[in-house]
């Protein structure tokens, strides 16, 4: 259990520094960059709670089958690939947004499905809080996308 926390966590971490690394690029109007950097803010949040929930004693963490760890690790791939594509080249508002907008969604799905797995309810509620952030990010990407676009 520790390993898929460690897997969330670290997918948490390269999306923070996705959000960082846009929010660098000069062709972004300040306001948007201050929204980045705050969604990075909140990523790094939500690795500092999966963190916490990776001290649990080991039989309070565990699911009711075992968990299928692909669509996280896939997660992971995909981020870190999207992270070495924001370090290549300055993100313009449209691709910072987007990009954004498509890592919440999926986000969002992996932390829902985590919620329903665990039979710790403390566990359960904390993935169905990090849920419900990132449809907030979603959404916040959204009105950013109206307002600069």
């Amino acid at each position: 259990m520790k390993k898929y926390l460690s897997l969330c966590v670290e997918i948490e971490e390269t999306v923070a520094a996705i959000y960082r690394e846009m929010a660098n690029s000069k062709q972004l109007p300040n306001e948007l960059r201050v929204v980045l950097q705050s969604l990075a803010s909140d990523e790094d949040d939500h690795a500092m709670q999966l963190r916490f929930a990776m001290r649990f004693p080991g039989g309070t963490a565990v699911v009711e089958k075992d968990l299928d760890r692909s669509p996280a690790q896939a997660l992971l791939l995909r981020a870190k690939g999207l992270l070495e594509k924001a370090r290549a080249h300055e993100y313009d508002a449209k691709q910072a947004i987007d990009m954004g907008i498509e890592l919440e969604q999926d986000f969002c799905q992996v932390h829902i499905c985590n919620s329903m797995e665990f039979k710790d309810e403390n566990l359960k509620k904390m993935f169905a809080a990090l849920a419900q952030d990132d449809k907030i990010h979603s959404q916040k990407l959204l009105d950013a996308k109206a307002r600069f676009l």
